[in-house]
């Protein structure tokens, strides 16, 4: 989902595993068998109130799975942060993109009906879904599900909403589409993809005539009993809903509404997250879900479809795409050599991982409000290694952390022409081999992010100075050269990870005619405050301003972007996994003489062509018929008096503070505000929406 930054701070790092073997004795019968009840639900406690108390939760709940039975159930924290309401069970929470697997398993079981094959074009379902790059044609339903499809990656204009279950975005995707190129040839490699799973919900609609939430109530949900489990197509009370807080106004309890359901929009509790698990088993008749999935689609959902494009050399890792799956393997699972299916899902404000193991039918859910995925999936692991241990089934130690010094060796001197600039998931970075070798990677434009160094030691591996991140470099078929990382990623009080990934791939500078790089530079440090997203949009709570850099040390980039000509700059990065994920152009225009940025399907305008709202008398704000919201600077004349809004139906207003919200009528219910220094007001609502404005001292 867009909560890329947070996840992908997490998700982005090299390592050698220094592992040890032992072969711990295990005690049976039914006394031991309390004691590891005991010792995993302690275990379950500490974990869960780490998440609350140290990572960012403000409430989490948990299940695990065994041959079909609930085994452990709990949770942490608090209903919502003025409510004494407890956390049960039966409590439930968004998903996010753990729904994905939902949407896979719903095209997995048309699969098995013949109404829809894997390998077909996803025209042949939807035979209106066109877009400007004609390679279109060639993106099948398989790559819909295993991220190679090489779309763009997020078409989410209104797709995140607080307490409206409006699918538009769901509804307009495809006219959206219809004006996109794809970053990449469809099948060339795989990269985390959101709105190839919004397509694969049109091909479930599509092809079954219903909806895709009555779908999976009819075909999933209801066969497996799974009672607390529903979208926002529902209806069901959303009191049940764990509460969550926009992330500036932190006194206000919202609903999380995602309209783009098959892609992150589901809500549901851990024990149901288990539930679904049952598909998956290897035994799922044990499991009471044999009816939902034969033995071939759920491994053909398990099959390393990652490995038919470009990939990194796999070590350990936590990404390894299936068809809806993040991972088809995950350490430290892999280091036991047991398959495990993994799938995490974040919103902006609802976090979850499932994590199953097939082969000993097991599994464990981790929901939470606040938190990051990336946070429940450790849970999660930590949870399954306790019980197979407790089981017997672990016969080796856990892998232990690295942390050697890297030992130096002689560098060949061909590795010094992988020096230069890179572009990542994070930015540009300067890449620097010296010929003793050490490597040098320099963040540009952030200087809050001090440059990372790594000493060869052999083999082609750059090594950090604690031992735990190794940096090498590919070039791959496509004639891209990456930096892969594996990266040991340790969590205290919590647990740790691993990543294997292709972090960066290398770029060239980019040169510009003069009127193009002035036409830029006039641009440069502006924001564009978003005008498209409808009256109930996060965005306005979150990010309503994007703003305008060019690099410094390399003025043809805006970020990664290229600078084409004076209005255009491209993404040119083609990065397997996460790091190359939610690419979008930007294109400048000028109407009725205000300069515009189109980013994908969202529309900014220029600070720089709003006008002050005039606290001299009265005012009216009317939305124009393109139903673009209306942005007024407030001057500095009128600061910290109060405005008051007659808001007509369907519409808010918003305040802001050095980019910062600090007013959002539909969140707070107010109508009147203080207007702040340095602020920026917004008034939101459908075409024709008229507000009546007063001021006073």
């Amino acid at each position: 989902m867009n909560t890329r930054n947070r996840s992908y701070l997490l998700l982005s790092l090299l390592i050698a595993l220094v592992m040890s073997f032992a072969s711990p004795a295990f005690a049976t019968g039914p006394a031991a068998d309390a004691a590891a009840d005991a010792a995993l639900a302690a275990l379950a406690r500490q974990k869960a109130s780490a998440l609350v108390s140290d990572l960012g939760a403000t409430s989490v709940q948990y299940a695990v799975i065994s041959n079909g039975e609930i085994v452990l159930s709990g949770n942490a924290g608090v209903y919502s942060r003025t409510d004494d309401k407890p956390i049960t069970a039966d409590t439930m929470y968004g998903i996010g993109s753990t729904s994905k697997v939902f949407t896979a398993t719903a095209i997995m079981i048309l699969v098995e009906r013949g109404k829809v094959a894997l390998d077909a074009p996803v025209t042949e379902y939807i035979p209106e879904f066109t877009m400007a790059d004609p390679r279109y044609r060639q993106i099948t339903v398989r790559m819909l599900l295993n991220h190679s499809s090489g779309l763009m990656g997020s078409t989410f204009r209104s797709a995140f909403l607080y307490n409206d279950p409006d699918p538009d975005a769901h509804d307009t995707l495809l006219a959206d589409l219809a004006n996109q190129r794809l970053k990449a040839a469809p099948g060339e490699f795989s990269v985390y993809c959101n709105d190839g799973f919004t397509l694969a919900e049109l091909v479930v609609e599509r092809v079954s005539g219903e909806s895709l939430t009555d779908f999976i109530r009819h075909n999933i949900t209801a066969p497996l009993g799974m009672a607390n489990t529903a979208t926002p197509q529902d209806a069901f009370d959303r009191s049940r809903l764990a509460r969550t807080y926009a992330n500036a106004l932190d006194d206000h309890a919202v609903v999380d509404t995602i309209g783009v359901i098959g892609t992150g929009g589901i809500y549901s509790t851990a024990e149901d997250l288990c539930r679904f698990a049952r598909i998956f088993m290897n035994d799922p008749e044990t499991a009471g879900a044999g009816a939902i999935l034969s033995a071939q689609s759920r491994s053909a959902m398990a099959s390393a479809e990652y490995a038919r494009g470009i990939w990194p050399v796999q070590s350990y890792s936590s990404v390894g795409y299936g068809l809806g799956w993040d991972a088809v393997t995950s350490y430290p699972f892999d280091y036991y050599g047991m398959e495990a299916l993994v799938k995490g899902g974040d919103t902006q404000l609802y976090h979850s991982t499932l994590l199953v193991l097939p082969a000993v039918n097991t599994a464990a859910a981790i929901v939470s409000s606040g938190g990051a995925s990336t946070f429940d999936l450790i849970m999660a692991s930590e949870l399954l290694q306790q019980l197979l241990e407790s089981k017997g089934l672990l016969t080796i130690a856990r892998p232990e952390a690295p942390n050697d010094k890297p030992a130096a060796a002689a560098m060949p001197p061909t590795l010094l022409g992988h020096s230069g600039l890179y572009g990542s998931g994070e930015g540009l970075l300067t890449v620097d081999i010296s010929a003793d070798g050490r490597l040098t990677v320099t963040p540009l434009g952030d200087d809050a992010r001090p440059a990372a160094t790594y000493t060869y030691t052999a083999e082609g591996v750059f090594v950090s100075d604690d031992g735990s991140t190794h940096v090498s470099f590919v070039t791959e078929s496509n004639g891209h050269t990456y930096s892969r990382r594996v990266a040991f990623i340790n969590i205290p009080g919590l647990g740790n990870t691993v990543i294997t990934e292709y972090f960066a791939q290398k770029l060239g500078p980019v040169a510009l005619a003069d009127d193009v790089l002035t036409a830029w530079r006039a641009r440069d440090g502006a924001s564009y405050c978003v005008v498209s997203d409808k009256f109930t949009s996060q965005v306005y709570a979150d990010e309503p301003a994007f703003r305008v850099s060019i690099s410094k040390e390399e003025p043809g980039y805006v970020g990664t972007l290229q600078i084409a000509d004076a209005h255009t700059a491209a993404s040119h990065l083609q990065i397997p996994g996460f790091a190359g994920r939610d690419l979008a152009d930007l294109v400048f225009y000028e109407h009725d003489g205000k300069e515009y940025l189109k980013m994908s399907d969202s529309i900014s305008i220029s600070e720089k062509s709003i006008d002050y709202l005039r606290g001299e008398s009265d005012a009216v704000c009317t939305i124009g018929s393109d139903g673009y919201a209306v942005w007024y600077r407030i001057a500095p004349a009128d600061e910290g008096r109060t405005i008051s809004v007659k808001l007509p139906e369907h519409a808010s207003f918003a305040l802001y503070e050095d980019g910062k919200c600090r007013e959002f009528s539909w969140v707070t219910g107010n109508s009147a505000a203080i207007l702040p220094p340095s602020g920026m007001i917004v008034f939101i609502g459908d075409p024709g929406a008229t507000f009546e404005i007063s001021f006073g001292e």
